[in-house]
């Protein structure tokens, strides 16, 4: 066993418990408590099948309410935060999209608590 062998081995323990230690620290740290903020976002449409075309108005921007860690919130910028509807699967008709936690992208750790409005009404038509 050559010299970096020995010092990764010597005292393994204490540096087993320091790494656990550490751990346990920046747990505590970036925990901390959880607040709310609320955050106007413009609403994406993306994906539309071909030959159909969006129209009427869509909703935007869309108001989430989200949740999450205290230094995450207070360090959330809005360019962040990404509210898009995939209507690749779509047909042709009128639809009532309700907004889920699957249509945000967001920082980890962070999640959405409520949009307004909580449905998207689009009408897809033949061009």
């Amino acid at each position: 066993m050559g010299w970096l062998g020995k010092l990764l081995l010597q005292n393994w323990w204490l540096k087993l418990l320091a790494l656990a230690l550490s751990f346990a620290f920046w747990s505590l740290v970036t925990q901390g408590p959880t607040v709310e903020r609320g955050l106007w976002v413009t609403l994406e449409v993306r994906g539309v099948p071909p030959g159909l075309a969006l129209t009427g108005e869509i909703p935007s921007p869309v108001y989430l309410h989200l949740r999450g860690p205290q230094q995450l919130m207070r360090t959330l910028r809005q360019e962040e935060v990404q509210l898009v509807l995939d209507l690749s699967s779509t047909a042709a008709g009128n639809h009532t999209l309700a907004l889920t936690g699957g249509h945000v992208r967001l920082p980890a750790g962070i999640v959405v608590v409520r949009f307004i409005p909580p449905e998207v009404p689009l009408q897809l038509v033949p061009r």
